[in-house]
């Protein structure tokens, strides 16, 4: 309940995916078994054996990868076929006394007919099980918010409020005397919420808190501050040592008062005038009240942009001040507002989102940089590990780009940082291994299966390692804490480590991305992946329970994007990179031809690699058969050879240079037409929920409320949340309050500070000099008013 809906939705989706994965690899069971007998490879894990790896080797061994390889004569073949990035150069050959004789290395193994079966029932499963799940967790958020109440089923939310409707009880008579309840009695209205446009005030009262505990901070131990007394904290500060401002940037005491004395006359400025209204926030004293409103102001779009008052032709009393046409809406929970973004412009949101996004790329861009030094570099498996090191390290960077976005709500900081993420680490832990291994390493052992299972593995191994030992809390608690100056400040360093529900969301993605990328070369990932969402499961509800601090109580937003658009878009790719796949194995860029060899093949050769880079390593010496058949280079890779080879469908195949059995083209068939399939329900699922809805919203007014009523009222019902404004600032162990508070009760705050009471933490308490009375004070900060009922 502290946590809120999303934070439950999160560990119910680790459990199912995890049992789904383990059910696609119990399906996936005959694959592993053929890929893993001698009949597909000639698999040895004592060649090459090293202790370390040998559960690594085990795991590759239930793959694709195939060991059984054979050098063949190819007269036409050429380096420059080669000259592709990345570029492989361990499978073109020529004779070391007659470079006029050239071999390409074949991937003799063979994919049969009940394999492409069994993979396609696996992924039919999951694809069946991935959306049913979906569909099945828009009930379970139902239910979750019916086992809950919070103000945000008792209250509307006004978002075109007129700029001159600062009065509370102008609201409460605009409700109470034209909507009524069953019995035709009066509904009743508990609480109102003015937010104001005062953000720049706030910003710069905010920015005074700071510098004034700066001072506070640097005054000798013993000596109260007091911040009336300014030349005092000056003359009692402690100085600031040469390494602090060199290092630190810190300032002296009498730099700060400066700052405290600008800052204090740019505040006077700002008290001189008074702020527009932009939301309102009105609760109710029962649901079925705010139902009610809800539904009978509902208007579409296009009418509230028009503003077209006719709509309401019929109830003349449903027009505030009788012209003002009101965009309502249901509001989040009251500690997901951000009330100093509440007044954003979306021009302005959107173009800083489109800074950041950039910022982000160029992130991708320099970690993938180092994550392909790292996979071509000569440590085995450093990269994996690398990439799980990133996978934790680089986000706290990317939420601090969030920082310079303006969001209305805590829901939508969210799935921006969601979006942010899950981008970067899909990139990072999948495409990155992808595009940096050349094509005809894929099936090749120690290689691109290999470095995923090891993914896997530093995944399972440094997920729960770095929860446990929660290394900034740990450093806070038992470090930082200890040393610190005073009792506030240390109270700062035992708030717990800062949870971000999109970074956990994005960890789940990753990993089940990772599995539907690669699920059809390396089955065993179903249960690496089932095994992996297990101990995330554990870990985070470890981190969660004892680590991190409680934050807002966030709603279903990111699981209904990842319903609505990331698990979908991730099973999509399922079938898309099995398709392509299937359709380009064996992996190893040779056709066989109908003709025999000439003479001059025939016989034992010593070779060499072609490429100069190559040139030193030793390759056993081969023989070639009388009857066997010169082979010619063709290019398998669907995904780089032809744009327009999507699907990746058996006539992309080039004539005369097919590599595809008859079995193993109807297999790419069938696939080819279920990724059309599902590329079709996909986007027009999206396209529905996103483009759709908005349409229907601007043409036709709706309103629909699965839940069902309950029937407690909101003075009833315990812990009880008012809209009061309130900012978190760092550095600050409880929120500043940005109204008066004088009007409602405490309860409804939300928090309680036991010691030093509400009253400290008003920044309306801030105002300077002859604005703290009559009736222009009120218009500079929010209002809240609470009415309980008799």
């Amino acid at each position: 309940a502290d946590w809120g809906v999303g934070v439950g939705l999160y560990f119910q989706n680790l459990r199912i995916f995890s049992i789904i994965c383990f059910v696609a690899g119990l399906i996936s069971i005959p694959n592993m078994m053929y890929y893993s007998s001698t009949e597909y490879s000639t698999f040895n894990m004592t060649q090459g054996y090293n202790p370390s790896y040998l559960l690594i080797e085990a795991m590759t061994q239930t793959s694709q990868v195939c060991t059984r390889t054979k050098w063949m004569a190819c007269p036409t073949c050429n380096i420059t076929d080669w000259d592709m990035l990345p570029k492989a150069t361990d499978r073109f050959a020529i004779s070391t006394k007659n470079e006029n004789l050239k071999f390409l290395l074949k991937n003799d193994c063979e994919v049969r007919l009940s394999e492409g079966i069994v993979m396609h029932a696996a992924m039919l499963f999951v694809a069946i099980a991935v959306f049913y799940a979906g569909y099945r967790q828009k009930y379970v958020e139902t239910k979750y918010d019916e086992e809950e109440q919070t103000a945000s089923d008792y209250s509307i939310q006004i978002n075109n409020p007129p700029n001159d409707s600062h009065d509370p009880e102008e609201w409460k008579r605009f409700f109470e005397s034209n909507f009524f309840d069953d019995d035709d009695k009066k509904i009743h209205v508990t609480c109102v919420t003015v937010a104001l446009d005062n953000h720049q005030l706030i910003d710069k009262l905010v920015l005074r808190r700071k510098l004034l505990q700066r001072m506070e901070h640097n005054i000798e131990h013993g000596i109260d501050f007091n911040k009336d007394d300014l030349d005092g904290a000056v003359a009692a500060s402690v100085p600031v040592t040469f390494w602090r401002k060199l290092i630190c940037r810190a300032k002296d005491a009498q730099s700060t008062k400066e700052e405290i004395e600008i800052l204090t006359e740019d505040i006077k400025i700002m008290q001189m005038k008074s702020y527009d209204v932009t939301h309102i926030f009105v609760t109710f004293e029962s649901e079925k009240a705010q139902r009610e409103v809800l539904d009978a102001l509902k208007v579409a779009r296009l009418a509230l942009l028009l503003n077209k008052t006719d709509v309401h032709s019929n109830n003349p009393g449903f027009l505030f001040r009788d012209k003002y046409l009101l965009h309502v809406s249901e509001p989040c929970e009251p500690s997901t507002i951000r009330w100093r973004d509440l007044n954003s412009k979306f021009l302005n949101r959107s173009f800083q989102q489109l800074c950041t996004y950039s910022v982000t790329f160029i992130i991708i861009g320099i970690a993938a940089f180092i994550v392909r030094a790292c996979i071509l570099g000569e440590i085995p498996f450093l990269g994996p590990f690398i990439i799980t090191i990133m996978n934790q390290t680089v986000p706290p960077f990317i939420t601090f780009l969030l920082s310079f976005e303006a969001h209305i709500t805590e829901g939508s900081f969210q799935a921006s940082h969601y979006f942010k993420l899950c981008i970067f680490r899909w990139v990072n832990t999948v495409l990155v291994m992808t595009v940096v291994d050349p094509f005809t390493d894929t099936l090749q052992k120690g290689k691109l299966v290999a470095r995923v299972c090891a993914l896997y593995f530093s995944e399972i191994l440094l997920i729960p390692v770095l929860n446990y030992m929660d290394i900034s809390g740990t450093l806070n608690r038992h470090f930082l804490g200890p040393r610190a100056a005073n009792q506030k400040q240390m109270r700062m360093h035992f708030q717990g480590s800062e949870f971000y529900l999109a970074d956990v969301y994005t960890g789940m993605s990753k990993i089940l991305f990772l599995c539907f990328w690669y699920a059809s070369i390396f089955p065993a990932a179903y249960f690496l992946t089932a095994f992996t969402l297990m101990v995330h499961y554990f870990s985070y509800k470890f981190a969660i329970l004892r680590t991190y601090r409680v934050g807002p109580k966030l709603g279903s937003k990111l699981a209904s994007i990842g319903r609505c658009y990331i698990f979908p878009v991730a099973v999509l790719f399922l079938f898309v990179q099995a398709d392509y796949n299937w359709s380009s194995f064996p992996f190893d860029n040779v056709c066989d031809t109908s003709t025999n060899v000439t003479d001059s093949y025939i016989g034992s050769h010593s070779i060499k690699y072609a490429a100069p880079e190559e040139n030193t390593t030793d390759i056993p010496s081969i023989y070639i058969l009388e009857d066997d058949n010169n082979v010619l280079f063709c290019h398998q890779d669907m995904y780089r050879r032809k744009l327009g080879a999507f699907p990746a469908f058996p006539k992309h195949q080039d004539d005369g240079k097919e590599w595809m059995h008859d079995k193993q083209e109807l297999i790419s068939v069938a696939l080819s037409i279920l990724v059309i399939v599902m590329l079709v329900y996909v986007v027009i699922s999206i396209l529905h929920r996103k483009l759709g809805s908005f349409i229907l919203s601007c043409l036709k007014a709706s309103y629909n409320q699965k839940a069902k009523l309950i029937k407690h009222t909101y003075s009833e019902v315990s812990n009880m949340k008012a809209y009061v404004p309130m900012k978190r600032v760092p550095g600050f162990f409880f929120p500043f309050l940005l109204c008066d508070i004088n009007n409602i009760d405490e309860e409804l705050i939300g928090w309680k500070d036991a010691r030093r009471g509400y009253k400290v933490h008003c920044l309306s308490n801030d105002v300077i000099q002859d604005r703290q009375g009559g009736n222009k004070a009120t218009k500079l900060f929010s209002i809240v008013q609470h009415w309980p009922p008799q």
